[in-house]
């Protein structure tokens, strides 16, 4: 049948010829239609469950809101970890389930999820609001725009927003757009203690007065002729005039009063606001702009620019829409540098096999590699593969050995022409002798990145469609290899055509080899012990490698985090961001800056973990001009806060590549007792503190927050008819204002706020002198007759690990630092370190992640080994020569060692990938040697100068295939940190393995066969 492949090929070559031209056009076109993406995409399995506790300290929230819904939320069978924190007035719980789950099942995991929410909000306090569950905790802005407008108010920036927002909904494949940094309007109702006191006023009288005015209510439905009509009466308040205007009665003198006779009523906006944001130092409103799944995020983005530039003439004078983050921007540039590396990698791969095959043999096997990437991305087409990252990489990655099969082929059928065999006949024969053997060596070499997608880890579906690429690309230089490569060769080969080399030359190469063979085979004991004590010598030369599990991003921006202390005013976050920002932009190479006050960025980029709301927190998002000038201007950056604000905590970060990670140095206490804990976590702070390498130390619980204590004497306030929510409505209305109605205007529902005047809410020594009006009327009822007031300290946050109370001690690395390496320091410093019972520390962190992500793609290694062995052992039905090429692959480590050793590369993810998918380019090119072995056998009953002669003729396309694999991925180990470690884990690896496979192989098979050599 292997015969009539390759006759049935130039027999049909018109239709052969026609199909793999319609191939190649369909894929060059498929081309264009392919998603673009920077980074591949992942699924982030989490929701988050919020609950705000208006009034309740961390603990008070722990325990009667966190607790309760972790209670129910631990029975999701789904679930893979739960984290909380409790802070004042607010819980805040993320809910990760399992890395199996994703599409349809996670959907249903959410649905099933806010039933268990609902069903454990009967058993919350009744002031409490929400819980609300956020199951698009995972989305993705792929732009984010800044509006500004110098003169105008948070309001107007707020329509011209919302404008912009509802034209943006409407282009093609946007799926949602929000507004950020809006302040919130309210409408104030401002009077001060001694008037209310004087006319007898609460805020009760007010809501009631209100509601009684500002209602809609259905007035019934009158019947006129043969029409019904509708009733309906006015009365809902049209302005803030008419609120002013509002009469009131009295209680203690019964007549009339006006709210402009004892408030003054305005708009304004949230004080204090919940959060900030500002663009290059301009206050500013944010979009963000979500796509739909399977989006083309740069036809995406020119779509959204086209409709932002035909809204310019519609937009106010002085209202300028910017580029905080965009998506495409970085797509089209990530595509470009490894588009540019791809067709580099191609002109290298065809220009060595022009020089060592000759211009004929060296034409039809590059005629193969675009027409291979075509046809890929054909597949990719039908297999919904966009083009980003990984799966160009894969495309250069493999793009040596596509050529692989056409150069073992077309070899062969040149020696077999040379020795004067029919060219017709030299076809067929080849295509019949390697048939198998090749397709064997493609299977395992597809095996070999098979684990990739067989893992079920974020990582791996990060890195997912390298395995199809591959797979798809190999498969397809196999077709090719067996049917176009023949028939090229049929039509265009010659015999004695120039191979690239002279004759004489390549006698001496030959001579060479033969020497070579002859000495490694005497002495083949001392080869295998040599070759074995390399690969021992590489394993302990293996432990010096530093090891990482995603190097940083190679963006040119960064974002600035900004800690004060727990309880800090969002006013002086804000102040203090403000200096931060004069500070940048005096900084060269900085295009823009956007400050976050109050709360992170949202995800704008997948690899990150948005900060959640706080008012001590400001986030800025620096964008730089060129990725060059990131590193010094990091550290400038870095040197300024820590001089500038010491009691701050500044954290400046790059962005990340793959599963994201908060910091990389992340040791987790876990216990029942807060104080115990925390001293705990200072003692073992202190231990990593003084660890060389750690920077920047902090923990999650951050500091102890002061706060005013009033302990209420029950019985006193039960006697006085005063409830403890009349006494806290009373103190809300006194220091931050009470939300008495709601005042509508269009569509916008604003809050109508009774407060008192400013220089009482700022004044916390008026609590002792300030009345509570009892529930059921009467006379006010000073503070201090029922309650004590104390100032004390209470905990900032607390958070929580699989409803575990635990303090995480989170830190950075100095430069040239690697979190393995610093964390085995640490390991050694906590080695006496004990732990009362009921206590326990464990790693989190990029280690920890890196060994989880190592663990689930080393999972499935026993079945595709297994697997490997299945084909070899069809192959060649003999353990001994399955054994044989099995023990060829540890071979490879002996060169990635050397190579990432040399060229000071880490062992990170990639690099692991790099090291396994190595194996099945060792194992073929073994196969190739045994299968060639078996053939001369069969020809010369001399067994040993068939062994010498089979290594001998190998020797040159095996030595080529390498050299095209490893000159094809210098272009990728000159791209970055992200493939630098995996290209050159595969070039030092198959370099160096291929010389010794070529040594071991026939000097194995020797020694497991007892070939000998005949006395002469």
């Amino acid at each position: 049948m292997n015969r009539v492949i390759a006759e049935a090929s130039i027999r049909k070559h018109r239709a052969l010829g026609f199909t793999v031209l319609v191939v190649a056009l369909i894929g060059f076109f498929s081309l264009f239609k392919l998603g673009q993406l920077e980074d591949p995409e992942f699924t982030i399995r989490t929701a988050v469950v919020i609950t705000q506790y208006p009034g309740a300290d961390a603990h008070r929230v722990e325990q009667e809101v966190t607790e309760v819904l972790e209670r129910e939320i631990q029975q999701l069978g789904e679930l893979d970890e739960l984290e909380s924190f409790s802070r004042e007035g607010v819980s805040v719980i993320y809910v990760h389930v399992g890395e199996q789950y994703g599409g349809e099942q996670l959907r249903q995991i959410w649905d099933e999820l806010r039933k268990k929410v609902f069903r454990a909000s009967a058993e919350l306090p009744g002031t409490v609001r929400g819980p609300l569950v956020n199951d698009e905790f995972g989305d993705v802005y792929s732009s984010l725009l800044s509006v500004t407008g110098d003169g105008y108010s948070y309001a107007e920036l707020r329509d011209i927003t919302d404008f912009l927002r509802q034209e943006l909904l409407r282009v093609d494949q946007v799926g949602k757009v929000e507004i950020f940094g809006d302040q919130g309007e309210r409408v104030f109702l401002e009077t001060s203690r001694a008037k209310i006191a004087e006319l007898g006023l609460t805020p009760n009288l007010v809501v009631a007065a209100l509601q009684r005015q500002n209602v809609v209510a259905p007035g019934g439905m009158v019947d006129l002729g043969p029409r019904r009509l509708g009733i309906y009466a006015t009365g809902v308040l049209l302005s803030v005039e008419e609120l002013a205007e509002l009469a009131i009665r009295s209680p203690v003198s019964g007549q009339l009063i006006r709210v402009s006779d004892f408030a003054e009523v305005h708009r304004g906006y949230a004080e204090p606001p919940e959060a900030m944001l500002r663009f290059n130092g301009e206050a500013a409103l944010s979009l963000g702009v979500v796509p739909v799944t399977g989006a083309n995020i740069v036809d995406l983005n020119e779509r959204i620019q086209a409709t932002l530039g035909q809204l310019n003439d519609r937009l106010p004078v002085g209202v300028e829409v910017g580029a905080i983050a965009l998506q495409a921007d970085q797509v089209e540039q990530a595509i470009g540098e490894f588009v540019t590396s791809l067709v580099t990698a191609v002109l290298i791969v065809i220009g060595v096999l022009m020089l060592s095959l000759g211009f004929r043999t060296g034409l039809i096997v590059s005629v193969g590699v675009p027409l291979t990437i075509m046809a890929t991305f054909l597949c990719m087409f039908l297999m919904n593969i966009d083009l980003h990252r990984v799966s160009l990489g894969a495309l250069v990655i493999v793009l040596g050995m596509l050529v692989d099969n056409a150069i073992v082929v077309s070899e062969l059928i040149q020696t077999r022409m040379r020795q004067g065999v029919d060219r017709l006949e030299a076809i067929t024969q080849s295509v019949a002798e390697t048939f198998w053997p090749l397709l064997s060596a493609t299977l395992i070499a597809i095996l070999a990145f098979s684990p990739i997608v067989l893992t079920q880890t974020t990582t791996g579906e990060f890195t997912r469609s390298l395995f199809w690429v591959v797979a798809a690309s190999l498969l397809i230089s196999w077709v090719l290899a067996m049917t176009f490569t023949p028939l090229l060769a049929h039509r265009y080969l010659k015999a004695g055509a120039d191979s690239g080399d002279s004759d004489g030359v390549q006698a001496r190469f030959y001579e060479f080899c033969e020497r070579t063979y002859h000495r490694v085979l005497a002495y083949r004991a001392i080869t295998l012990t040599v070759i074995g004590g390399a690969f021992l010598a590489a394993m302990l030369a293996f432990t010096l490698i530093p090891q990482i599990f995603f190097p940083p991003a190679q963006r040119a921006q960064f974002l600035v985090d900004y800690w004060l202390p727990e309880g800090s005013r969002i006013e002086q976050t804000a102040n203090d961001m403000s200096e931060i920002e004069t500070f940048l932009l005096e900084q060269p190479g900085i295009s823009n800056i956007t400050s976050f006050i109050g709360e992170g960025a949202p995800r704008f980029y997948l690899p990150m973990i948005p900060e959640p709301a706080n008012p001590a927190f400001g986030q800025i998002l620096v964008n730089l001009d060129s990725v060059d000038r990131l590193d010094d201007t990091m550290q400038a950056v870095a040197e300024q806060l820590r001089s500038a604000f010491p009691d701050a905590q500044p954290r400046v970060r790059a962005m990340q590549l793959g599963e994201p990670v908060r910091f990389p140095l992340q040791l987790r206490v876990t216990g029942p007792d807060q104080q115990k804990l925390r001293d705990l976590a200072s003692e073992l702070g202190a231990i990593m503190a003084a660890t060389p390498g750690v920077a920047d130390l902090r923990d999650d619980w951050r500091q102890a927050r002061p706060r005013i204590t009033i302990e209420v004497d029950q019985d006193r306030a039960r006697r006085s008819g005063v409830s403890s929510t009349a006494i806290n409505e009373a103190l809300n209305t006194a220091f931050a204002g009470q939300a008495i109605g709601v005042y509508h205007e269009d569509d916008k529902r604003i809050p109508i706020i009774w407060r008192f005047p400013l220089s009482e809410r700022a004044d916390p020594s008026r609590i002792g002198t300030m009345v509570v009006w009892p529930d059921e009327g009467g006379a006010p009822v000073p503070l201090a007759q029922m309650a004590t007031v104390s100032l004390g300290w209470g905990p900032g946050m607390i958070w929580r690990h699989d409803r575990e109370r635990a303090v995480t001690l989170q830190a950075d690395l100095h430069p040239d630092q690697t979190a393995a390496n610093v964390q085995g320091r640490i390991d050694d410093a906590m080695a006496g370190f004990e732990l009362p019972a009921g206590y326990r520390t464990y790693w989190d962190g990029e280690v920890a992640q890196a060994a989880e992500a190592r663990a689930g793609v080393l999972a499935p290694v026993p079945v595709v080994l297994g697997l490997m062995i299945l084909v070899l052992m069809f192959q060649f039905n003999s353990y001994r020569k399955t054994l044989l090429v099995m023990m060829t692959v540890p071979l490879g480590v002996i060169g990635v060692t050397a190579g990432l050793l040399a060229f000071n590369q880490p062992f990170g993810f990639m690099a692991l990938l790099g090291t396994m998918s190595l194996s099945g380019m060792i194992i073929r090119n073994a196969v190739v040697m045994i299968e060639q072995i078996e053939l001369e056998q069969q020809r010369q009953q001399d067994h040993y100068k068939a062994l010498v002669a089979a290594a001998i003729s190998r020797v040159r396309p095996i030595v080529l295939t390498t050299l095209t694999t490893v000159l094809g991925l210098l272009p990728l180990a000159l791209s970055g940190p992200f493939w630098a470690p995996m290209a050159i884990a595969i070039m030092a690896g198959l370099g160096l393995s291929v010389v010794l496979t070529l040594v071991f192989v026939p000097v194995g098979y020797a020694f497991l066969f007892k070939v000998q050599k005949r006395a002469v």
